[in-house]
């Protein structure tokens, strides 16, 4: 059985748990509120691809509001260190105390968990033919330019660039060669999309002088 992001090379120790259990066990707590260090903490040291999915997924279903600007800057934080070759996930204070009410977090909880364990379902090792080096670099590059397209107020282009982080992060977590080319094309489209978006309004703005 696949569990999301056993197989990343990233940190040492056990493998990390299931992401789909670990919001679960968190839900289940009795604190009122839930921190973002909280989540790293029971993801343990293997954190990199279960926390891109989880910042990612709001901004493909729309669970929050706002929830592009609230998600994009953490995940600007774990792409970077991808990139850099750290071994394991390291948010600034003022990232980590970040809370939401126990009731907001199982409504997140709610929608979000049986999305999570079909894709754990889904992602497997095959067709891989990255060094664990390479990988990291083309993931976290990748991931690091969706998640500046995802923290921008670019009305209609969060979703795309979302969905890439998470294909990316899958095929990286479980060595998927399918999930990693899907998150590729997704990221190539997003960009297409953001530059359409951005040459559209300069075109706009010209248009009154």
């Amino acid at each position: 059985m696949n569990t999301l992001s056993s197989r990343l090379p990233l940190g040492k120790g056990a493998p990390a748990k299931k992401l789909s259990d670990v919001l679960r066990e968190l839900d289940q707590g009795t604190g009122k509120r839930i921190s973002l260090g909280d989540l790293i903490t029971a993801l343990g040291d293997r954190s990199f691809v279960p926390l891109m999915i989880l910042f990612a997924l709001p901004n493909v279903f729309f669970f929050v509001p706002g929830s592009s600007v609230i998600t994009g800057l953490p995940l600007i934080f774990i792409a970077s260190q991808l990139v850099l070759g750290r071994p394991a996930v390291w948010l600034p204070k003022v990232l980590n105390e970040r809370s939401i009410e126990h009731g907001a977090f199982t409504r997140v909880v709610t929608h979000a968990v049986p999305w999570i364990e079909w894709v754990e379902r889904m992602a497997r090792p095959r067709y891989w033919p990255f060094s664990r080096v390479v990988a990291e670099r083309i993931v976290g590059l990748t991931s690091l330019v969706m998640a500046i397209f995802m923290f921008l107020p670019i009305p209609f282009a969060n979703s795309l660039p979302a969905v890439s982080v998470i294909t990316l992060a899958l095929g990286l977590g479980e060595h998927d060669g399918l999930w990693l080319a899907g998150g590729v094309v997704a990221s190539l489209a997003s960009t297409a999309i953001v530059v359409a978006i951005f040459a559209a309004g300069t075109f706009a703005i010209f248009s009154f002088f």
